[in-house]
C-alpha cells in the first residue's frame, strides 16, 4: 500500500536534508615542532640539517593520511551560497533552483589563469601571498580582454579568488572588454594552493637545501604536503582580516595538490554549474592549481594525468557544455587542451611572440576603446568650442594627458546646478557660519569621535564629459587622468586615518566603478566585496544625454535650460525607444536588470518587430531629479541599510552626484527645496557617523579647512549639521 506524504512534510525533508548533518570539525593542530625547526635551521643556514635530508624526504614525499573533509555535501553547498550569496532567501534560492531547470541551452565557462606577479620574476613560493601583478602581468591581462573581445564572449559574471593578482587581471580584462559593470566575486575557494611555511621562499634555495626530488614532490605530487606554517606566524592566513568571514578550521596550514582541488570542487558543483546551466558565460580567473583542480572536476582527469596539464597565463580557455552539462569536444583540436575538453582561444607560443613584440607596459587609460572614443569626441568638442586656434590645442594637449602636471588635485567640477540666485534667500536662513566636524589625520581613528558602522560617500574622479560641459547621465565614459588621481588621493586619504571597510557599493558606470577600484587599491583592500547597482547611476538625462549645455541653451533658451537642470520634479525631454542612448537598447546590460517591472507596450512593439514573443522591461526615458532619488533613497534604505549598516559594517559608496545627493538628503534630512543647491566636489570623501547622526570632513594634513578648499553650495549648512550627543 503506497502511504502518501503530506507536501508540508515532504519539503521540511528536504529542507533538511539540504541543510545536512554535522559531523566532526576538521583538526586545526599546530604543526610538528620538528618540522618548525627544520625549517627555521634551514633559513638560517645550519649546517646541522644536512644529515637529515634523506629522513624529512622519506616522511614528506608521500606524506598523506587521507584528506578528511568535515563538511557534507549540503553543508558544503550551503557555505557556498552564504559565501556569495549572503542574503539570499529559502524562497529565492527555491525559485532559483527551479528556474535552472527550464529548457536553457547552456552557457559557457572560460577559464582564465592569473597573469605573472612580481614574486614569479624571482620564482618565489607564492600561494597565498599577496604580491601585485608585474608590467608584463598587466599586458597580458589585457591581451586576454582583447581576445574574449574579438571572439565575440559577452561574460555574464566572473569569479576570481581574494588575491590581488587574479583580482588584477580579471579587473584589466573587463577593463579591454567594456565590461566592468558585471558582478564579479571574490572567494578563497579559488585562492592558489596553501604551501605552508615554504611561501616566500625562493624555488632556487628550497631545492638546494631540501632536495629537487623534495621539492618536486611537494609541488607535483597529488598527495605531498609541503610543511606546515604556524598558527602563530603573523604571516598566517588565519590573520588576514580578509578572511574573518571563513570558520578558522577551514583555513589550511599547508595543502597537498588534492587538497587545493577539493577546496574549489564545491564552488563548481554549487554555484558555477548552475550559473552556466542557466545560459550565463562565466569567466574564472583563478591560479595553476585551483584551476586544474576545476579541470579535473570537469573532465574526470586521473591523477596521475593532472601534472600533465599545463595553464599558460593571458590565454583564456573555453569549455562549451551539452543539455547534460557534458563537455563537448572542441572543433579545432589544435588548440585543445591535453586529457580535456577545453580550447584555448589562441596558441599559447603565439601569445608570447605577440606580447614579446610590444614595448613597456600597456596604458589602461590610452588602449581603452572607450577613453579612445571620448578623446576622438573631446577633440572635436573643443575645435567647436573654442575654433581652430592654438588654445584649442591647449586645451585639447591638456585633456589627452600631454599636460596634466598643470591640472590641481581638488579642482572640481562645476555644479549642476550652478544657479543659486533663485532659492538664494531661503537657504541663506540667517546668515549662520557652517562649521563641519573634521577628523584630523594626526590621531588615530579609533581615538576619535567615530565609532561603530559609519558610511563614507565619494563623488567619482573627473571624466572627459565634465570638463566640456555635456550632460553623462547614464552614458559612459572613463574617468580622465585628473579624475584617477582623484581616486587614488581619496584612498591616501582615507589610508592616511587609517580607515577600513567591509564592503562596497557602486552604479554600473564606468567612471564609478574605477573610482572605487582606484581608491581600494591605495587602501590594499581590493580583495572587499563590490556591489554593483543601477540604481547608483546618474540621473538620466533623457534626450539631453551626451549633448552640450550650451547647445541645448542656443535651441531651447536658458530659462528652459535652467528648469531643467534645477527643477526637481521637471523631467528633461523623453528618449525615443529607438534610440542609441535609450537603455533598453544597450543588450549588454540590459539582461542584467532583474528589478524593473516588464512594459506591455514595449513588449508588445518589439515582439511584432521580431516576429516573435519578447518580453521587454520598463526603463527609465527621461529622470527629474526626485526620479533619480526615489530609486537612490530606497536602495540605502533596504539594501544598504538592511545587508550592511545594521550588523554594523563599515560601507564605501561611490557613485555621482545626483544619486548621493538622495542618499544624503535622507542621512541629512535636508529639505526638497535645497537639494538644487547642494555641490558635491568630486573625489573628496565625506564621512557619516551612523550613531551621531552627523557628517565629517577628513583633514588632508595641508593645514587648509577642507570646508574652505571646496564649494558645497549654500546647502552646506543641511548636510553639516552639528552631530547628537552621544548617549550614555
Amino acid at each position: 500500500m503506497t502511504r502518501t506524504i503530506p507536501l508540508m512534510q515532504l519539503l521540511l525533508v528536504s529542507f533538511a536534508l539540504a541543510r545536512g548533518f554535522p559531523v566532526l570539525p576538521r583538526s586545526t593542530s599546530s604543526p610538528p615542532p620538528s618540522t618548525v625547526a627544520f625549517l627555521s635551521q634551514i633559513k638560517d643556514g645550519d649546517s646541522n640539517t644536512e644529515s637529515n635530508l634523506s629522513t624529512l624526504s622519506r616522511c614528506l614525499v608521500e606524506e598523506y593520511e587521507g584528506y578528511s573533509n568535515s563538511l557534507s555535501q549540503g553543508q558544503e553547498k550551503n557555505r557556498v551560497l552564504a559565501e556569495l550569496e549572503p542574503q539570499e532567501s529559502i524562497w529565492r534560492r527555491m525559485f532559483r533552483e527551479i528556474s535552472i531547470k527550464r529548457k536553457t541551452r547552456p552557457g559557457s565557462l572560460v577559464l582564465l589563469r592569473c597573469c605573472e606577479s612580481t614574486f614569479n620574476l624571482n620564482e618565489t613560493f607564492t600561494g597565498w601571498l599577496d604580491p601585485p601583478l608585474s608590467d608584463e602581468g598587466v599586458k597580458q591581462s589585457q591581451h586576454a580582454g582583447r581576445l574574449l573581445l574579438s571572439e565575440g564572449f559577452d561574460v555574464d559574471v566572473v569569479y576570481t579568488s581574494r588575491l590581488k593578482r587574479s583580482i588584477t587581471t580579471a579587473w584589466h580584462a573587463l577593463e579591454t572588454m567594456d565590461s566592468l559593470f558585471i558582478p564579479v566575486y571574490k572567494t578563497y575557494r579559488l585562492n592558489q594552493r596553501m604551501y605552508g611555511a615554504l611561501e616566500g621562499l625562493p624555488r632556487e634555495e628550497t631545492v638546494s637545501k631540501f632536495g629537487i626530488d623534495v621539492v618536486k614532490a611537494w609541488r607535483q605530487s597529488m598527495k605531498a604536503q609541503p610543511p606546515k606554517l604556524s598558527r602563530d606566524d603573523p604571516s598566517h592566513p588565519i590573520h588576514d582580516r580578509r578572511y574573518s568571514d571563513v570558520p578558522p578550521e577551514m583555513i589550511p596550514d599547508s595543502e597537498s595538490l588534492i587538497e587545493c582541488h577539493r577546496r574549489a570542487a564545491p564552488l563548481w558543483e554549487h554555484q558555477i554549474k548552475g550559473d552556466i546551466k542557466n545560459g550565463k558565460t562565466v569567466l574564472v580567473v583563478a591560479h595553476k592549481d585551483t584551476l586544474r583542480g576545476l579541470l579535473k572536476t570537469i573532465d574526470n582527469i586521473d591523477d596521475k594525468d593532472i601534472s600533465d596539464i599545463k595553464m599558460p597565463r593571458g590565454v583564456p580557455m573555453v569549455y562549451r557544455f551539452d543539455e547534460q552539462m557534458e563537455p563537448v569536444e572542441p572543433s579545432d583540436m589544435s588548440r585543445k587542451l591535453l586529457h580535456t575538453n577545453g580550447q584555448f582561444l589562441q596558441k599559447p607560443g603565439k601569445t608570447l611572440e605577440i606580447l614579446g613584440h610590444e614595448s613597456g607596459p600597456i596604458s589602461i587609460q590610452n588602449n581603452c576603446q572607450m577613453q579612445r572614443r571620448e578623446l576622438t569626441l573631446q577633440d572635436s568638442m573643443n575645435s567647436l568650442r573654442y575654433g581652430a586656434t592654438s588654445e584649442t590645442e591647449e586645451r585639447v594637449g591638456l585633456v589627452s594627458g600631454e599636460d596634466s602636471g598643470r591640472a590641481e588635485r581638488w579642482s572640481d567640477d562645476p555644479c549642476e546646478f550652478e544657479e543659486y540666485d533663485v532659492f538664494a534667500e531661503e537657504i541663506e536662513g540667517d546668515g549662520e557660519e557652517i562649521v563641519p566636524t573634521i577628523l584630523s589625520s594626526n590621531k588615530l581613528l579609533s581615538n576619535q569621535t567615530l565609532e561603530g558602522p559609519f558610511i563614507v560617500l565619494i563623488r567619482h574622479g573627473r571624466t572627459p564629459h565634465n570638463q566640456m560641459e555635456l550632460f553623462t547621465g547614464w552614458e559612459d565614459p572613463p574617468l580622465a587622468e585628473e579624475g584617477v588621481e582623484d581616486a587614488r588621493n581619496a584612498g591616501r586619504l582615507l589610508k592616511r586615518h587609517g580607515f577600513e571597510f567591509d564592503v562596497v557599493y557602486t552604479s554600473w558606470l564606468t567612471r564609478a566603478i574605477q573610482t572605487a577600484y582606484y581608491t581600494l587599491e591605495e587602501l590594499d583592500q581590493l580583495w572587499l566585496p563590490m556591489v554593483k547597482s543601477w540604481r547608483l547611476n546618474e540621473r538620466f538625462y533623457g534626450d539631453l544625454t551626451g549633448k552640450s549645455k550650451k547647445m541645448i541653451a542656443n535651441k531651447y533658451g536658458e530659462e528652459q535650460l535652467k528648469k531643467w537642470r534645477r527643477g526637481y520634479t521637471i523631467r528633461p525631454p523623453p528618449v525615443s525607444s529607438y534610440s542609441l542612448n535609450y537603455p533598453g537598447n544597450d543588450e549588454r546590460r540590459a539582461k542584467h536588470f532583474k528589478d524593473l517591472r516588464f512594459s506591455f507596450r514595449e513588449s508588445m512593439a518589439r515582439s511584432l518587430e521580431m516576429k516573435r514573443l519578447s518580453f521587454h522591461r520598463k526603463f527609465p526615458k527621461t529622470e527629474s531629479l526626485k526620479d533619480c532619488m526615489d530609486r537612490s533613497i530606497p536602495f540605502y534604505t533596504k539594501r544598504i541599510k538592511g545587508e550592511a549598516i545594521r550588523k554594523g559594517k563599515r560601507v564605501l559608496i561611490t557613485s555621482h552626484e545626483n544619486a548621493l545627493r538622495g542618499i544624503l538628503m535622507h542621512l541629512c534630512e535636508i529639505p526638497e527645496e535645497a537639494m538644487n543647491q547642494l555641490h558635491l566636489p568630486n573625489g573628496l570623501p565625506l564621512v557619516y557617523d551612523v550613531k551621531r547622526k552627523c557628517l565629517y570632513l577628513l583633514d588632508n594634513g595641508s593645514g587648509k579647512n577642507p570646508a574652505e578648499s571646496h564649494d558645497f553650495g549654500p546647502a552646506a549648512k543641511y548636510l553639516f549639521s552639528p552631530c547628537e550627543t552621544k548617549k550614555l
